[in-house]
């Protein structure tokens, strides 16, 4: 099953060629001309990965970064930007992008290769989370019979010999 980008740049051909590379590699694709529109198309549609330019009218990629982070911490972000400076480089990464591709050594293949690269990662995290939350569910299955057992001991007074115990050998070395 291919995942769901949301291709967001100011410059409409770009946005186009991209959504026709990303069309024809069986992903689903949305657009946006701006972190604006971004935000509201992610507040309609559950987007799996996005491809933003940083410099964009309304709102830029860096604060749509950071909108993206805060509110849906596990989609993975892609700059794709003219930006070679390493401040703009630097503060993508450090708010939580994946990748920072330059346009002009953009080419089909290298966004494809970084999208699979994003979607293996996206996977990851799902098995991660999922094994996660198995073994919580585990402990916490470890937890209560921990407590039953121990309740049932108080209740039928069988606890009070594992006191004693404890506190003899507290009188002992105390």
């Amino acid at each position: 099953m291919g995942k769901k980008v949301l291709v967001v740049d100011d410059e409409r051909l770009i946005v186009k060629g991209i959504k026709f590379s990303l069309v024809q590699d069986d992903m689903e694709v949305d657009c946006a001309y701006d972190g604006e529109e971004a935000l509201e198309v992610m507040n309609q549609e559950k987007i799996d990965i996005v491809v933003t330019d940083i410099s964009m009218p309304l709102m830029d990629g860096i604060e749509l970064i950071k909108a993206v982070k805060k509110n849906w911490p596990e989609v993975s972000v892609i700059v794709l930007s003219c930006h070679d400076d390493f401040e703009y480089v630097k503060e993508a990464m450090r708010l939580g992008a994946d990748e920072y591709i330059l346009k002009n050594t953009l080419d089909e293949n290298s966004l494809l290769e970084v999208l699979e690269k994003a979607k293996a990662q996206i996977e990851a995290k799902k098995a991660k989370t999922t094994q996660e939350k198995h073994t919580k569910k585990l402990i916490q299955m470890g937890s209560h019979t921990l407590k039953y057992h121990f309740f049932n001991g108080v209740l039928s007074q069988t606890l009070d010999c594992l006191f004693v115990k404890f506190e003899s050998l507290d009188f002992a070395y105390g």
